[in-house]
């Protein structure tokens, strides 16, 4: 989806505050763009997951297996090739200017990518479409000239840019992050060593294998998938929190399970966290454990109402009975349109009636009198 963007400028009462103090720590005054930004849509990154190891975990490791896993496939979509020291290198410099907990806001201009990683431009411009090819970056806002209005407004404040830089979004890639998983290697042995003692058994295996149902290892608890389609429908929806999109459908799905098999939606759990806020408690732009905090939001809610109780359920009755009784009104009016259409053309067929012709011959009848008597 093409967007654009809104200008927002720092008060002037801001920009003094924060000069001064500058001054005063002896510190370097900012630029000037510092105090002129490009505000994007509240639902950007709706649907787009975070980052879930930070900056370098990003950059060096899911980039890296994504490029050995992927490049073969992405590379006939791409106008020229690109290596994987210039990918890795490039990746790790876009992360930077990242934030730090979710990966979005990224900013760099394709000239600052460049300046600092030693590459030519069209280097990072090949980078930068591979990584979109590989899945680990989404360019939420595409990089344009400034209108003549955000070009005054940002020469108000001393910013002589005539452009905005792509903003882009850098997460994981899940078919990636299972291959990790899948190579992550065991922990490594203790050093070998030259004697054993003669009271241990020199073979260490045992006869017959252990299984799942000899109580070695348990089944891995399927997928709720009521609680994936709630999580789904959650993620994507324009008001949900920020934090809401740092784990995928399947970690958000067990603790979703009850209140989706309970009929829950996204407004209710949206409408559920809101009561959490105005009973007293705070929530940070970023937790630590969100999937957590949802579980504690929903035991507060559950220590005085039911789950089939949803949050929602009195306003949506309310909207329902207001709906209901908005159609009555409109029946109403049309009846009485209708009616009051009945009247008239009542009105309009007596004033041919016999009354009305007999009144009209009358008054001809004494025109034609007064006519002969004058």
């Amino acid at each position: 989806m093409r967007r654009r963007g809104t200008i927002r400028t720092a008060p002037i009462a801001e920009v003094l505050r924060v000069r001064r103090a500058r001054r005063l720590a002896d510190r370097e005054l900012p630029p000037s763009s510092y105090f002129v930004n490009l505000e994007i849509e509240a639902d950007a990154h709706a649907g787009i997951a975070c980052w879930s190891g930070g900056p370098t975990k990003w950059a060096h490791v899911t980039v890296a297996s994504a490029y050995d896993q992927g490049y073969g496939q992405v590379r006939r979509k791409m106008t020229a090739p690109v290596s994987k020291r210039a990918v890795v290198a490039i990746a790790a410099e876009m992360a930077r200017f990242a934030d730090r907990s979710t990966g979005r806001n990224c900013r760099p201009s394709v000239a600052t990518l460049a300046a600092r990683t030693g590459f030519a431009e069209r280097t990072v411009q090949r980078a930068r479409e591979c990584l979109r090819l590989l899945g680990l970056a989404t360019e939420v806002v595409r990089g344009r000239q400034r209108t003549y209005v955000e070009r005054m407004a940002s020469w108000r404040m001393g910013d002589r840019h005539r452009g905005w830089a792509s903003v882009w979004a850098l997460h994981d890639n899940p078919q990636v992050n299972r291959v990790i998983h899948m190579l992550t290697p065991h922990l490594a042995r203790s050093l070998p060593k030259t004697s054993s003692s003669p009271l241990k058994k020199l073979v260490t295996t045992h006869a017959g294998a252990g299984g799942a149902r000899q109580g070695v290892a348990t089944r891995r608890r399927g997928i709720d998938q009521k609680g994936e389609q709630l999580a789904r429908q959650w993620r994507a929806h324009p008001k949900a929190p920020s934090w809401a999109g740092r784990f995928s459908t399947a970690a958000w799905a067990a603790i979703l399970a009850a209140p989706a098999r309970a009929g829950w939606t996204a407004d209710d759990l949206n409408a559920a966290v809101t009561e959490w806020l105005a009973g007293g408690h705070h929530i940070p732009d970023s937790p630590r454990r969100p999937i957590g905090l949802v579980g504690a939001v929903l035991a507060a809610y559950t220590a005085h109402n039911d789950l089939e109780v949803r949050p929602m359920a009195y306003a949506e009755a309310a909207a329902a009975a207001e709906a209901a009784q908005r159609a009555q009104q409109a029946l109403q009016r049309e009846v009485d349109r209708q009616d009051s259409a009945r009247r008239r053309q009542e009105a309009l067929e007596a004033l041919n009636g016999p009354g009305h012709a007999e009144y009209r011959a009358f008054r001809e009848a004494f025109k034609l009198k007064r006519r002969r008597w004058s």
